[in-house]
């Protein structure tokens, strides 16, 4: 009956772990993030097949605490971000591919050309500046004579107010990525 008991520990112990560790489709996960995961499956196998669960609870606790420290220390410290979670690497700059950086992450033009179908862009040329992200996703900025129609454009067309400020047109999120490193503080609240 103990062994029952065991079981329900552990995996109460493997769900709090994981609900504190983050919820992140495995898409999303960084290496970091799937290793724990992966050792906190792993050992929560062994715990209850062996009945050593309370050295299994802890060594989960150690696994998620380590992980929780190194995202924290992350957000603090641009080095240990590049470090342990990466960075977004540019693809295409300006509608051409950058060939050395597709080698650098060993993927292929067909591989990106597939990433690109599913985010429904038809030609590099209309790319102004394509990354793959730390967790492997495609992002992308299009060039003008790409870019779908906003409000914001009918809005000049029309002659209509602006509601967004002259401070939001001049942001954008790929200068991080092109520059190497944030341009200013990231302030805690959102505009």
């Amino acid at each position: 009956m103990s062994f029952i008991w065991q079981a329900f520990a552990i995996l109460a112990v493997g769900y709090i772990l994981i609900r504190i560790a983050g919820k992140k489709a495995a898409s999303e996960m960084t290496g970091l993030e799937l290793i724990t995961l992966l050792a906190m499956a792993s050992m929560i196998g062994h715990a209850v097949s062996e009945q050593i669960w309370w050295k299994t609870a802890l060594v989960l606790c150690i696994f998620v605490f380590l992980l929780v420290t190194v995202q924290f220390l992350s957000i603090k410290f641009d080095t240990l971000e590049r470090l342990f979670l990466g960075k977004a690497t540019v693809v295409i700059k300006n509608g051409k591919i950058q060939p050395e950086n597709l080698k650098k992450l060993r993927m292929s033009v067909d591989q990106l050309e597939g990433r690109m179908r599913n985010m429904g862009i038809h030609s590099f040329a209309d790319v102004k500046t394509g990354t793959i992200e730390a967790n492997g996703e495609f992002g992308y900025e299009l060039m003008r004579h790409a870019k779908p129609v906003t409000i914001g454009d009918l809005e000049k067309i029309l002659k209509l107010p602006k509601k967004t400020s002259k401070k939001q047109q001049q942001e954008n999120i790929f200068t991080e990525v092109l520059e190497r490193g944030h341009q200013k503080e990231i302030s805690s609240e959102s505009d």
